[in-house]
């Protein structure tokens, strides 16, 4: 059984392209993998199941387009709209630096020194030169500052980012 902590997000299945099979799958701008990646996990009843690619490629700097092996149809990829999307993390591709980019953090935890557990990060702005951590804990979405500065320690065990946030961010 594949564990969360083995995978990381990267993005939504949104739509068939075509009628061969293939799906556009949305993900962060800075999206880095390895050249070998074989196959993506999607997240279906709750349950984290691997599938083997038949092919994928950048459509745009914000979209991928990817074919399932055995999936050569709209019909049998139906199942597939609005499914969460996962890359095994040995296939994560980091800088030289072994900085990982900020959509690394997607489904990680948040907690602020003083607020506690803000909650998981369900999204990365990267669309300005301010990256920006769409949190979400329940029903409720924040906004944080993907800022360094603010970053205390990361986790990667845990899957955790701790934050000293300036007073009254963690409020908005």
């Amino acid at each position: 059984m594949i564990e969360q902590s083995q995978v990381q997000r990267i993005g939504t299945i949104v739509k068939p392209h075509g009628v061969g099979g293939e799906m556009v799958v949305s993900v962060p701008a800075m999206l880095n993998w390895t050249d070998d990646l074989d196959c993506l996990v999607c997240s279906l009843d709750g349950i984290l199941v691997p599938f083997w690619l038949e092919s994928v490629r950048e459509k745009s700097s914000t979209s991928i387009l990817v074919k399932f092996q055995g999936y050569d149809s709209v019909e049998s990829t139906s199942r597939f709209m609005g499914v969460t999307v996962y890359m095994p993390l040995k296939y994560v591709a980091y800088d030289s630096d072994e900085t990982p980019s900020w959509s690394t953090f997607l489904d990680w935890k948040v907690v602020d020194s003083n607020a506690g557990l803000l909650g998981l990060v369900h999204a990365v702005d990267d669309s300005t030169p301010n990256i920006l951590f769409l949190v979400r804990d329940g029903e409720r979405e924040r906004i944080i500052p993907a800022n360094a500065e603010w970053i205390d320690k990361v986790d990667r065990k845990k899957r955790t980012l701790y934050y000293n946030l300036p007073e009254g961010l963690a409020e908005l």
